[in-house]
């Protein structure tokens, strides 16, 4: 608990505390729970107050995993990265696996993408450059066939 942090001594407090952290960005079950339990929460009030909220939609983790994923994927990340995120955040790994198979989104491009963005077409002059690249494209989540096919035509067009 942050040192000028109050507890939360009653239910009324922890609503209270819950609607203020939900104002501003949406947050998975798992999480709340963790920031009552740090702020001192009692825990008979934890359970039932994350349930209605749950009822009353002000907290969903189907929503906050779709945002999450739109978010990410719209940044280049890639899938594993996606999901070892929030996995950390509590979500369970089947919501996770629907929203992201959901999206549609073929991975290969994605990388092709990611790649193309930071290094454009030009190709790796050196085997020092390649491996640059590639730890930068792991960094993102991508797996090794996916950065392969990003190197095989990041100088062309994969349709042709």
């Amino acid at each position: 608990m942050r040192a000028n942090a109050k507890p939360l001594e009653t239910e009324e407090h922890a609503r209270s505390y819950l609607l203020d952290l939900l104002a501003r960005k949406d947050y998975s079950r798992a999480q709340l729970e963790q920031k009552l339990k740090q702020r001192g929460c009692a825990a008979e009030f934890i359970d039932p107050l994350l349930n209605q909220f749950a009822e009353l939609g002000y907290q969903s983790d189907q929503r906050f995993v779709e945002a999450q994923v739109r978010q990410r994927l719209e940044q280049g990340q890639g899938r594993r990265k996606i999901e070892f995120e929030l996995r950390n955040k509590g979500v369970s790994s089947d919501l996770i696996q629907q929203t992201i198979d959901a999206a549609e989104v073929d991975p290969y491009k994605q990388a092709l993408e990611c790649l193309r963005r930071r290094y454009g077409t030009q190709l790796a002059a050196d085997q020092k450059e390649r491996a640059k690249r590639t730890r930068h494209m792991v960094g993102r989540g991508f797996s090794y066939d996916e950065i392969s096919y990003a190197f095989r035509y990041q100088a062309e067009n994969p349709d042709d």
